[in-house]
């Protein structure tokens, strides 16, 4: 499909920007509405605890009043000896009948806001959720993903970091099962066969001098890996446990192809192949470069499969945890602000923001978002839509 401007020149985004729109004002009214709720369940646990805390003091405050006026009494009183005995027992009840108050109220008041706390992790799933299903559509720029995969006794469990413009970052699980080439433990053939290392130094039977000891890893497990951008580690291991013969490979394509080889024979600590000079000519870099584009290839094919959002950080900050929601949705309507001048520029009417839809016949649909819808969601929360609506200028 491709987009165009309501003007019929070319849109930049190639996406239906205006459904991304109208889904970032439902999200915003509903994730707002949310943190809202917690914003104010946060405020009624702090007057609790105040609550508590107060009525606690005074509590202390009464009893201490009491046993100073017992006292004073038993001090001035002719039958000291005969009082107090009687004095000793009021002080005692008094001190009981007290503690068991204040252990009352304490727990009545632990209990609320143990509820309250209850309620605030429902909100705050709640806002996850919300704010899950608006950024597994990538709605801003994505700057770079960083890909952590690890072998579990199934598959692979695999998460992707999401880094997009205006400081954002997503974290995602993948679930690796559902992309047909990762269902399943992989091995080195998986991405190109016949790939040899040289593991050490060895002295054949018969021989006198030393000479590499080429392994082939056709047959090794794929068990770790790591990709940021241009650059990636992966782990190749004999066999499926922890102290297994391993080879790390650090691959490096930002500029010139670099590249360094770690080995650990079973339960040894890697040591770096490439140190040892003598193995240094015995080396294919350009298959493990070709191995490093295959894996790296695989690896991108595991983005559609992301699904369930662990966290959002916003300038290193947990967005959920720190309940800066509303910061969030304006640094993306701030992002969104230059795409709607763009689109109102190339807009036939002044009140509908417009694109068309081209499908691969030619045929051309008009897709269509008014002003009014836009500002009549936002009104559900208030300032902060108006706000939202300031930075998206949709005036």
């Amino acid at each position: 499909m491709k987009y165009l401007f309501g003007d019929t020149t070319d849109f930049p985004l190639q996406r239906d920007f205006l459904k991304l729109l109208d889904n970032f004002t439902d999200t915003s009214v509903k994730a707002i509405t949310l943190e809202n709720t917690v914003l104010e369940l946060k405020e009624t646990i702090i007057d609790r605890r105040r609550l508590k805390n107060s009525a606690v003091d005074e509590m202390d405050t009464f009893l201490l009043t009491v046993e100073n006026a017992i006292s004073d009494a038993v001090g001035t009183s002719k039958e000291q000896e005969i009082i107090i005995q009687y004095a000793d027992k009021s002080k005692e009840f008094l001190n009981k009948f007290i503690e068991d108050g204040k252990n009352k109220i304490s727990d009545e008041i632990l209990q609320e806001i143990a509820q309250l706390e209850k309620k605030i992790e429902e909100a705050n799933e709640g806002d996850r959720k919300t704010l899950e299903s608006f950024f597994i559509q990538d709605p801003v720029h994505i700057i770079n993903k960083k890909y952590a995969i690890k072998a579990t006794l199934e598959g692979y469990s695999a998460k992707v970091q999401v880094i997009c413009e205006g400081n954002i970052t997503c974290v995602f699980e993948i679930v690796s099962s559902e992309i047909p080439f990762w269902d399943g433990h992989l091995k080195a053939f998986d991405f190109v066969r016949g790939v040899e290392i040289p593991a050490r130094m060895k002295k054949p039977f018969l021989k006198k001098e030393e000479v590499p000891d080429i392994v082939r890893i056709d047959d090794y497990f794929l068990t770790d890996l790591f990709l940021s951008g241009k650059e990636l580690e992966v782990v190749f291991k004999k066999k499926l446990d922890t102290a297994a013969e391993r080879f790390r490979l650090k691959l490096n394509f930002t500029d010139e192809f670099e590249v360094e080889v770690f080995h650990a024979e079973e339960n040894k600590v890697e040591k770096n192949i490439l140190a040892v000079p003598e193995l240094k000519p015995a080396f294919n870099i350009m298959g493990l470069r070709e191995l490093g584009e295959k894996i790296q290839e695989r690896t991108d094919t595991l983005y559609p499969g992301k699904k369930r959002l662990n966290y959002i950080h916003l300038d290193v900050k947990d967005v959920i945890e720190e309940n800066i929601v509303f910061e969030l949705m304006q640094k993306v309507a701030e992002l969104f602000a230059p795409i709607i001048a763009d689109i109102k520029e190339h807009s036939p009417f002044g009140e509908e923001l417009s694109l068309k839809a081209e499908d691969e016949t030619g045929n051309r649909s008009e897709i269509y978002l008014k002003k009014s819808q836009v500002i009549d969601k936002l009104d559900a929360i208030i300032d902060k839509g108006n706000k939202l609506l300031e930075i998206l200028r949709m005036g």
